[in-house]
């Protein structure tokens, strides 16, 4: 962005004045063409992503569990710790400002934590006991528990008076927002948007989430119709933050529908949803996992849900089953070898002896991948008479892959893909890394995001698979 400051008399300088924003009008436009120019994947993943480090020191032997959404879908981050004393770290690539939520029973209770990741370097660090976890690292990233102390998010509220609940909500999120924005200067305007986002979410569910049967005054109805209207102008900020918030909003918006239209069927009343949010990422997202999640659903009922998402996003989620067969157009597709010749996926795929193909997506930018590397070099010593390793780079400077190649790992099974629209990119819609996928000697697709070799849980689900084909 170009900000330009000036004090003067306009008439005076109309004619310079107008010149230089033709100039720059044209810079502009010229900067916008480069802009458009870019067609990679890397350049695709470096916008906004974000990489967080999650550290867990173990006290007691179990596992620490985090939940959110990646994409709009439901989301668990695990670390398992198998011996007391150590300390275990797992690493992640997100696109977009991220909510995760720690979730502990406490005195017969559940205690809610919150953890906002939302710089380009995040790390969350916790001790973990078996009467909690503990966070020990940068309170940034801790705000929200800060600001919020509800525990009570995911139950339907009952208000002795709704008016008075409303006032109190409303009350509260002000004085939020005026201490975060008093104490904006700590913040990037990344991570100030970040969890003003938050905050305007949890409140306008908070508002929502409430037993509408109970509710005798016409006013308060008033009041939620107006709450109703100020959502749906601003629906689409659910596809800027990852959040469980995000699916418990939309849930309560349909429960509202479905009292004021007095038909207690949600799926009847997603057509009175705010046409923004149709086709969006955010309502495939909630859609799809209902689907997937909801055994009670009538076939009519899934039908119905299916029209509301989109096309492309409804394709990749019942194509991805176990068992599916690459396409001809995928496998014919070509990527480079470390010598930059173009090799067919089909080629790259094909095995002599082994039962499955782990294929690594990375990048020499990405921290993360890097770290897999030796866990990754372990399982290819451990596994390689049984399965074919891969590697594919998304690098955009190939240079530089090369000579990464020669200086860490050999150049066998290493290749490159530079193109954000490359069938094999678009098929597995890849936008966080790194990312393994599995596939048996039939090209058919076992998992489209298998565990990492540093996943404690690795190689007995290796085994497990090895064992069945």
């Amino acid at each position: 962005m170009i900000v330009v400051a000036m004090d003067m008399d306009i008439k005076k300088y109309r004619k310079s004045l107008l010149l230089f924003l033709l100039l720059l009008l044209v810079f502009v436009n010229c900067q916008k063409k480069d802009t458009k120019n870019i067609n990679n994947v890397e350049n695709a993943l470096r916008i906004d992503t974000l990489n967080l480090i999650t550290n867990v020191s173990f006290y007691d032997t179990g596992t620490f569990a985090l939940n959110t959404l990646v994409n709009h879908r439901n989301f668990n981050f695990s670390i398992s710790g198998t011996k007391k004393n150590v300390k275990e770290s797992k690493e992640i690539t997100l696109k977009k400002p991220t909510v995760f939520e720690s979730y502990a029973l406490v005195n017969g209770k559940t205690r809610v934590q919150r953890y906002l990741v939302f710089s380009k370097n995040d790390t969350l660090t916790f001790e973990f006991r078996k009467n909690g976890s503990v966070y020990t690292g940068n309170k940034k990233n801790a705000i929200l528990n800060t600001l919020i102390s509800d525990n009570t998010i995911y139950s339907i509220e009952e208000p002795d008076n709704s008016g008075n609940y409303i006032q109190s909500l409303k009350k509260k999120y002000d004085n939020n927002l005026a201490i975060i924005k008093q104490d904006s200067t700590n913040y990037t305007d990344f991570q100030y948007k970040a969890i003003k986002d938050y905050l305007e979410i949890y409140f306008y569910n908070k508002l929502f989430n409430i037993d509408f049967s109970k509710i005798t005054n016409q006013k308060v109805i008033e009041e939620l119709d107006k709450y109703f209207d100020i959502v749906n102008n601003n629906i689409l900020i659910l596809n800027r933050l990852n959040a469980v918030q995000n699916k418990s909003l939309i849930i309560n918006l349909l429960r509202y529908i479905s009292f004021k239209n007095k038909n207690p069927h949600l799926i009847d009343n997603l057509q009175f949803l705010d046409k923004k949010l149709f086709k969006t990422e955010a309502l495939d997202g909630f859609l799809l996992d209902y689907i997937e999640n909801d055994n009670t659903l009538s076939k009519n009922d899934i039908d119905i849900m299916k029209k509301y998402i989109r096309e492309s996003s409804l394709k990749k989620a019942t194509e991805k089953s176990k068992g599916k067969v690459l396409s001809k157009n995928i496998l014919n597709s070509t990527i480079k070898d470390a010598k930059l010749n173009e090799v067919a996926i089909k080629n790259i795929l094909s095995v002599k002896n082994e039962k499955l193909i782990l294929v690594d997506l990375w990048a020499t930018w990405c921290v993360p991948c890097l770290k897999e590397i030796p866990n990754w070099k372990i399982a290819q010593k451990k596994y390689s008479d049984k399965i074919k390793f891969i590697r594919i780079s998304i690098d955009n400077d190939q240079k530089k892959w090369n000579v990464f190649l020669k200086k860490d790992i050999n150049d066998e099974y290493n290749y490159i893909i530079s193109n954000s629209s490359h069938p094999f990119i678009k098929y597995f819609e890849i936008s966080s890394i790194p990312r393994f996928l599995l596939f048996n000697n039939k090209f058919e697709v076992i998992s489209d995001d298998f565990d990492r070799p540093s996943d404690n849980n690795f190689d007995t689900k290796i085994k497990a698979i090895l064992d069945e084909n």
